[in-house]
Formats: structure tokens, sequence, C-alpha cells
């Protein structure tokens, strides 16, 4: 096999701004069909790249004999979607969310391992070569053991969060359509709002860079006058023992800068994580230090690469860089997150359904 034969379930904003063209213009790859069951989205999303075939039904396309999927439909469809293309054989990218609740995750992560296929949830960070290696120096324990996570993740979707995507129009361009109006405020869809649609981001990465899961979860959250959250404030402990903190806003707007990165501290030295600036540096206890050189602007979010990553794992080469086990550990982390801000108590990840 020379190239894969991929399919893209959900010709939404994201499939038609970044995983479309990616595999289209990917030499190891023949997007060979576009689903959707909105027969118009699919068509405007074949036209625009010169799609061969378009389905209303995801699983028509996984009948069609293709190798993987990447799959970016709303939230509260991604189970469905996943679970249907690991049951045809087929290799999937499933965006995150990866679900809503730990059970349909790990649900997932079974029937990968059962059926040996590629399990990949889209975390575009996971793709950069800074996150390759504060994964090795916090794993290699060269910061020691760690005992603290702290995360701050800002970011502009409030406009989404209340329902009015084209607010971002501008901002993003949206070549061939937006979001839907609904699909990141509408609970129903979307689960939560700065949670499922932001905090998954920079948790997908604390939690596979330092290779722990979540142990107790204690979350504030606030709506203010939205349908869903747009303030969150996590404290949580990890499996090791390690503390950890994480706060995240939607409320920035797109002229102002993002605060997006992490500082772990070790028993022997701390590791700073600037994903916004393209930053990492390690200082040891020792007095010696390491810092990369910093990411460019187009490095930093490479968002192309995933749908390429899964296509290179079916040919048998690369690297699963958002395993996912890694994206159950993140999904278990938020719905502890959600009960404990209904409830007002500190939940137990082992405690989940």
């Amino acid at each position: 096999m020379t190239k894969a034969k991929m399919g893209v379930i959900g010709a939404g904003w994201w499939a038609t701004q970044h995983h479309i063209p990616s595999l289209k213009t990917y030499d190891k790859a023949d997007l060979v069909g576009v689903a959707d069951v909105k027969p118009e989205k699919a068509k405007a999303a074949a036209d625009y790249y010169d799609i061969p075939h378009t389905y209303p039904d995801h699983r028509e396309l996984l009948a069609a004999g293709v190798d993987g999927v990447v799959i970016a439909v709303q939230h509260a469809y991604h189970y469905q979607a996943a679970r249907d293309a690991l049951d045809a054989g087929v290799h999937v990218l499933v965006e995150k969310p990866m679900t809503l609740t730990a059970a349909d995750a790990w649900d997932l992560v079974a029937r990968a391992e059962r059926n040996r296929l590629h399990l990949m949830v889209g975390y575009t960070y996971q793709f950069t070569r800074h996150a390759q290696a504060a994964r090795e120096i916090i794993q290699s324990g060269k910061i020691g053991d760690l005992q603290m996570v702290s995360g701050i993740f800002t970011s502009w979707v409030e406009s989404y969060l209340r329902g009015r995507p084209q607010d971002y129009a501008k901002a993003f361009g949206f070549p061939v359509t937006g979001p839907e109006a609904d699909s990141y405020s509408d609970p129903k869809l979307a689960g939560g709002g700065q949670g499922h649609l932001q905090v998954t981001h920079p948790m997908g990465m604390a939690l596979w860079v330092t290779g722990r899961r979540a142990a107790a979860v204690f979350a504030f959250m606030e709506n203010h006058d939205l349908p869903v959250d747009l303030v969150d404030a996590f404290s949580f402990r990890l499996d090791n023992g390690a503390a950890g903190t994480m706060a995240s806003t939607g409320a920035m707007r797109p002229h102002q800068r993002l605060d997006q990165g992490f500082v772990y501290t070790g028993s022997a030295g701390v590791l700073r994580q600037d994903l916004a600036g393209g930053r990492l540096q390690a200082q040891y206890h020792d007095g010696t230090s390491e810092e990369l050189p910093d990411l460019t602007a187009a490095e930093q979010y490479p968002a192309h690469l995933p749908s390429r990553g899964l296509t290179d794992l079916i040919l048998g080469a690369g690297e699963n860089r958002a395993p996912g086990e890694a994206g159950a550990r993140v999904v278990e982390f938020l719905e502890a997150g959600y009960r404990s801000a209904a409830t007002g108590q500190a939940v137990r990840v082992d405690s989940l359904g």
C-alpha cells in the first residue's frame, strides 16, 4: 500500500478548514469521500476540494472500503461515529473531546485494541517538537518526581458559546462553512462549553506529556449569561500524588494576546511550556538548564498534522502522538470536573460510572 484511502465524517468548519485540505495535499492519502447528515454541506465540501463521493450517512462511507476516517462532527455524535468505524474495521481519528463520557471513551479504546486498529484524538499541540521534548524531559525523570502541574489556557470562543459563530468569520476565514449556531452553544450537542471545547486541549497535552492520569478533580465553573460554561477553574490530583491546577476562559478577543501553557515542577527541577509563545525551558536544581529553539508561528499549532498522522500510521509509519488512551484520560478528567462543579464536591475519577 502506497496510499491510504481516507474518508471524512462531518463537513463542518474544522474539517473543511483543516482536515480536508491537509489530506487533499498529502501524497500518501487518497481522500475518496466525505459524509454529512446535511447533504448540502457534503456537496459544498466536495465541490470546493474536488472530492469524488459524498454520503448522507457515515455508514455508507465506511462500507465504501476506506482504510481510515477523520471524524469531525458535533461532540455528542463522536462516540457513535467512532464506534461504527472501529466495528467496521476502519482506523479512526476522532476530534476532541473524544467523547462526552468516560465510559464511552474507554469503550472506544477497548474496541480499537480488540480490532487491532489505530485510534487517535485530534490534539494538535502534541505534533510539535516542543511537546515531544517536554514528554521526554518529564518521563525520563530529568525534573525528578513530578510534584505539581500548573496550567492556564485563555482563548477566544465566547461567540461560539453564544451561538454566534459568524462573529469570527473575518478572523478564521471559513473557506467553506463556519460552525452551526448550536454546535458549541447547545449542551445537548456540545456537552459543556469552555471545558469540552477548550480545556480538552491543554489537559490533552498535560496528561500525554506526564503520562499520568487524574485521580480526583474539584472544579468551579461560571456560565455568566451563556448557556454553557465560559470560565473554568480546576484543581486536581494525579495518580502519582502530584497536585495540579488548570484555569481557563474563552472570553478573550481576537486582538488580545493569549496565555496558554504549563509549569511542571518536580523534585529535581522545573519545566515551563509556553504553548502560545512557542517556548520551552527546563531549569534543574543543580544549576543547569535546557532551552529549546522557539517554535515558529507556523509550528505552534500544526492543524494539518493529525489527519496526516493517522494516514502515516495506517501505512505503518510514525507515532501516535494522541492515542485513544490519552484522550480517554482527558474525558474522565472533564466528566469529573463537570460533576464537581454541579455538586460542589471533589469527584474521584474511579467513581465515574
